[in-house]
């Protein structure tokens, strides 16, 4: 099922049960209303046969107590006349007297359908209203009131009510089938996008940016997400050609010292020692790629930066100056590494120059800067230091190329960045910004 018919449907749902809801509070209310009409037309209806009954039997008693001959004197030759039955105008009703559980008098032919009943209470059964109202102790009038009108009246407005919901609903999932066409255009787009990407491999497509809100949102990082993957694919293309490239090299070299061994042109100690710097370098170079792989990422510790830059400092005996203690949260074995490389790329570039460590605070980063007065680097090779494999031209220091790429993957981890910048009077500073604390 498509997102669009998800859409209608979901919609029409939802219009059915907000008219439903609406309808049924409103038929509570209307029932209650129209019964209540109808109970109080049947409580005036008792009253009055209440009313001709009470005048019935006071004469009946007054009759009783006249003279020997059993006549009033004004009624003398005047039968009672028979009580009528007092229906309210339009309707059809009727009541019984009952005493001591018999009937003793109707108005009207009573209905079979209503049980005989005391209850004070109005009920409703069949098509007919009944409610009793005492008298005196064993003695009730009982009423029966037609409700069929009324019946028929709450039987349309639940008709009324079930039709009204389905139509509306099945206008409301039209015309969200019509509208949601153009609002999911930019949705449509990207699913053939990525379609198109699924089957070709090829990342460089792009979704139209349109819609408004969350659809184009959702292009725009979908198409950033095309371009962080190209440039990842384009990185990974360079990244195994160059180090196929660098490892190559050692590997060969081996090589060819094992067969210059075999045939007697060097000595065990020579294989052993040219053997030994080769698998240095790679074990260097295999480390320095491991680093690149993870991105830079590592785990969160407690870490004393000032005496891990002192330590690093001492070991290569640079001056080291800052405070004698600095906690932050990071990777200490990244940022040695990191600190091991800026120094290392000192001492090659600019060897015999002075050089130092430095390290301050600089809310909410810390800098671990290490400088030189060496020969510096030119503007253009500051631009691409930063890329794997990069070597400045005219460079013939050793090294894979790989040591500012690492360090600028371990700044990104923790949330910094990697600088370079010309040193005063001359030679390059390399400065290491690190976020306190660690980003989540």
């Amino acid at each position: 099922m498509s997102l669009r018919l998800r859409l209608a449907l979901f919609i029409a749902v939802a219009i059915a049960l907000a008219l439903l809801v609406q309808g049924f509070l409103g038929y509570a209310s209307f029932e209650r209303l129209q019964l209540g009409n109808l109970e109080r037309e049947l409580d005036n209806y008792l009253r009055r046969v209440a009313a001709q009954t009470e005048m019935r039997r006071g004469i009946e008693d007054h009759l009783e107590h006249v003279d020997a001959g059993g006549r009033h004197p004004y009624l003398l030759g005047r039968p009672l006349r028979r009580l009528i039955n007092p229906a309210p105008p339009g309707g059809i009703a009727h009541a019984r007297l009952v005493q001591e559980g018999r009937v003793t008098r109707e108005w009207g032919q009573f209905p079979e359908a209503v049980p005989l009943s005391d209850s004070p209470r109005a009920r409703l059964e069949q098509n007919w209203l009944y409610k009793s109202l005492y008298l005196e102790s064993g003695v009730y009038i009982q009423g029966a009131l037609e409700a069929s009108q009324v019946q028929n009246s709450l039987a349309g407005y639940r008709q009324t009510l079930v039709f009204t919901a389905l139509v509306v609903s099945l206008l409301g999932a039209l015309a969200a089938w019509m509208l949601s066409g153009p609002a999911l255009r930019p949705l449509r787009h990207l699913l053939k996008a990525t379609r198109r990407i699924a089957d070709s491999g090829d990342l460089s497509l792009r979704v139209p940016p349109e819609g408004s809100g969350e659809l184009l949102h959702l292009s725009q990082t979908f198409n950033q997400m095309l371009e962080r993957l190209a440039a990842f694919r384009q990185r990974e293309v360079e990244f195994t050609r160059h180090a196929a490239h660098e490892l190559r090299t050692p590997l060969t070299a081996i090589r060819l010292q094992l067969d210059a061994y075999r045939q007697g042109l060097s000595t065990p100690e020579e294989t052993l020692s040219v053997v030994q710097e080769e698998v240095e370098r790679m074990t260097c170079l295999s480390e320095s790629l491991l680093t690149l792989a993870r991105e830079g990422r590592g785990q969160k510790v407690g870490l004393d930066l000032a005496q891990l830059a002192l330590r690093a400092a001492g070991r290569w005996g640079l001056p080291y100056q800052g405070p004698g203690s600095l906690e932050i949260s990071g990777d200490p074995i990244l940022i040695e590494q990191a600190l091991e490389n800026l120094i290392q790329n000192t001492k090659k570039h600019a060897p015999g120059a002075p050089a130092g460590v430095d390290l301050e605070s600089r809310a909410p980063y810390v800098v671990l800067r290490v400088w030189d007065e060496g020969p510096g680097m030119p503007k253009e090779a500051m631009e691409r230091a930063f890329e794997p494999f990069y070597r400045a031209p005219g460079v013939r220091a050793p090294g894979h190329g790989l040591g500012l790429s690492v360090v600028a993957r371990v700044a990104e981890a923790h949330g910094g960045k990697l600088v370079l910048l010309p040193n005063q009077p001359q030679g390059l500073r390399a400065e290491l910004w690190l976020r306190e604390p660690w980003p989540e």
